[in-house]
């Protein structure tokens, strides 16, 4: 007897419950492993039954232990004895048997099938023995909701070599012809154009190609699909979004072992979790810039406030700042704009290219350059940008724009740099590859611009705190 849904008495959310049939990675990357990991961030609950256990890495399959059929059956037994199944998803099923208690399983319980015929493994390895393809053809594709094969397995079921979308769509109508409602042929060993075909029309889903690792890739499209399809959305939609997730997951993916890294599911989620992290340090560092309005005296004129940019960044979408600035009014601070992410900036052009030096330079504050006397005083590191020499007058060309592998030993403090392109001996504390931060970057200014002064640290709260210490206006905020 199923038990009935409940909801969460904390957050009131009930998730719809998935079920993803297929093997073990031991190396994390792909399968089960990969499936559970994108249901869990597309905010599903993801249930499993093993087909079989792999011993496999990046570098591919290196052993396979099929589990006997009846434990197959077991585990769907027990999932869908207790939960209502939204949609299933099919992976590596390996022989024939375990391929007809999958089909009559899903069959008398009536469950939507996306159908995944993994066949070999990405990094190498085959998944589904030969006699199991007939199996797959003749009890699950006539059950299937859809079917994603790649080239390569669209090939195995048909027969029919797929190298562009007139292939691609002759492969298609094959495999419909075979009972599936609709198919997916995934064009990544291509030109990355997906080919969606439905009963009533096609679709092509173009896309550019994405570098990375790619372990994993086509496990974490179906079940992005298949978490779509159980959200509500309709097939076409459900593709598309699939299609974005699985690119994310490929720009974020991680060079592990020695092999074929794995993509990484997470990566847009993290992504979004660093912006926010961003907006909160801005907002705190607002509010302690409107504490002490004294500071403004010693920011640019223009008063811009501060900027702060992701882990990672590479552009200015990963960087955020106040917009319209800020102004003095009265004897109070006020904001001309809200924070705002992507505004173009003299400030996030700093950032970027200090952070291609050392990554931890995520945040720039502008001060006024009167203000340079104090940065010495303070004891902060100076690099004068414009010219390439330090500030005692050494020649090294150290201009952020321009600082290669050289340049990141210096602005670092890396053994054999012995400190070069800065006004300061390193002080004693740092250790080799530590960062100098904070750091003040000089800009004399060229084509009719003014000198510019910018303070570099790791974020936009603790440069606000250095320059009301700079100011004389220290007053330790809450657990500073």
């Amino acid at each position: 007897m199923k038990l009935e849904a409940r909801t969460d008495l904390i957050t009131g959310y009930m998730p719809k419950v998935v079920l993803t049939i297929g093997g073990s990675d031991s190396g994390g990357g792909a399968g089960i492993q990969a499936d559970i990991k994108t249901f869990s961030v597309l905010g599903l609950h993801g249930t499993s039954a093993i087909t079989a256990i792999t011993a496999q890495n990046t570098m591919g399959v290196q052993h396979i232990y099929p589990l006997p059929p009846e434990q197959v059956r077991a585990q769907l037994t027990s999932i869908t004895e207790d939960f209502s199944i939204a949609w299933a998803k099919t992976g590596m099923l390996h022989s024939a048997q375990i391929v007809d208690v999958v089909a009559d399983h899903l069959s008398a319980n009536e469950i939507p099938l996306v159908l995944d015929p993994v066949i070999e493994a990405e990094a190498g390895g085959r998944l589904l023995r030969p006699e199991a393809v007939s199996a797959l053809i003749d009890h699950l594709i006539p059950i299937a909701g859809v079917v994603t094969p790649n080239i390569f397995e669209a090939e195995a079921l048909t027969g029919i070599a797929v190298c562009d979308m007139e292939s691609a769509a002759h492969a298609a109508r094959n495999i419909m012809s075979l009972g599936a409602q609709a198919v997916i042929i995934k064009g990544g060993h291509l030109d990355c154009t997906d080919l969606l075909m439905m009963k009533d029309r096609s679709i092509l889903l173009p896309s550019e190609r994405i570098p990375g690792e790619n372990h994993g890739i086509g496990c974490t499209f179906s079940a992005a699909l298949t978490s779509f399809l159980a959200g509500g959305c309709s097939l076409e939609e459900a593709a598309r979004r699939a299609k974005e997730f699985a690119k994310s997951a490929l720009r974020g993916s991680l060079r592990l072992g020695r092999g074929v890294g794995p993509v990484n599911q997470s990566a847009a989620q993290r992504a979004e979790a660093s912006r926010y992290r961003v907006l909160c340090d801005l907002e705190r560092a607002m509010d302690r810039l409107e504490e002490n309005p004294d500071l403004l005296d010693l920011m640019a004129e223009e008063g811009t406030g501060p900027a702060m940019a992701i882990p990672g960044a590479s552009c200015l979408e990963d960087v955020a700042e106040l917009k319209g600035g800020v102004a003095r009014i009265g004897d109070k601070i006020c904001r001309r704009g809200g924070l705002r992410f992507g505004e173009k900036s003299d400030k996030a052009a700093v950032i970027l290219a200090a952070m291609r030096i050392d990554p931890q330079a995520r945040a720039a504050l502008e001060l006024a350059p009167s203000a340079l006397s104090l940065c010495r005083e303070s004891g902060f590191l100076i690099m004068d940008s414009t010219v390439g020499n330090t500030m005692d007058g050494t020649a090294d060309s150290t201009s952020p724009d321009k600082m290669g592998e050289d340049g990141r030993g210096r602005f670092r403090g890396e053994e054999g740099s012995k400190g070069r392109g800065l006004s300061r001996e390193a002080p004693g504390h740092l250790q080799a590859g530590s960062t100098l931060l904070p750091i003040a970057i000089w800009d004399e200014g060229i084509h009719g611009k003014g000198p510019r002064l910018y303070l570099l640290g790791s974020s936009a709260s603790s440069l606000i705190e250095l320059a009301a210490r700079m100011s004389g206006s220290h007053d330790p905020a809450p657990g500073l």
